[in-house]
């Protein structure tokens, strides 16, 4: 009953939107893949999502038990209230995907750690919000507590497409909780995490679509 549920709010949030659609979004079992380390599935929960799109493309995704959130004024982010570097969650991609750049993400399982795009001339106009989730190997980054400089973070996220740019994944405003929002550029998958603070930080996640060129 719950996935009907869940599969009918997608829909009719793709009809709101004017476009028709193809989506499953369902509960799925404890973190798996190979490669993930004990401390990767002790952090995130028993059970992750399937999202199945248009074509068949799947993502696989693994949340944090709890966002370490916090009060801070930053300028512009959709979501000041998380860190830099901070570990989100796995995705398993077994088809791979095109991240926001149009870099190809071969087929894998990645951490994803939220990271604010700098504020300077490299990256002014890349994307209308400053917030994204970077890639990581998973046989790169084994423990969700580590803490990496930004220099660093970008190196390991660059594993993923391996290239000199790390693997980003835009984050966009949030809408209801395990629903999918799509227009003519952008497919948005809305989760909300628990945070340790309590309550909830709901994310908007782009998980088809790239930047305007």
């Amino acid at each position: 009953m719950q996935q009907i549920k869940l599969v009918a709010l997608i829909a009719w949030a793709c009809l709101a939107l004017g476009s028709v659609c193809t989506a499953q979004l369902a509960r799925i079992g404890a973190l798996s893949a190979a490669g993930a380390s004990d401390e990767l599935k002790r952090a995130v929960e028993d059970n992750g999502y399937r999202l199945v799109l248009d074509q068949g493309w799947t993502a696989e995704f693994w949340f944090v038990r709890q966002l370490k959130t916090e009060t801070k004024d930053t300028s512009g982010a959709l979501y000041p209230e998380l860190t830099n570097g901070e570990f989100v969650g796995v995705v398993d991609l077994p088809q791979g995907m095109t991240d926001f750049r149009g870099q190809a993400i071969p087929p894998g399982a990645y951490t994803l750690r939220y990271q604010l795009i700098p504020q300077d001339g490299n990256h002014m106009g890349v994307s209308p919000n400053p917030d994204f989730l970077l890639a990581i190997p998973i046989a790169s980054d084994r423990d969700p507590e580590q803490h990496y400089a930004y220099k660093k973070l970008v190196a390991l996220s660059a594993q993923s497409t391996g290239s000199s740019h790390p693997a980003v994944i835009a984050l966009e405003t949030a809408n209801e909780p395990r629903s999918m929002s799509r227009d003519a550029q952008l497919t948005v998958l809305t989760i909300a995490i628990p945070t340790a603070r309590g309550g909830a930080e709901k994310l908007g996640i782009v998980v088809k679509g790239t930047a305007a060129q």
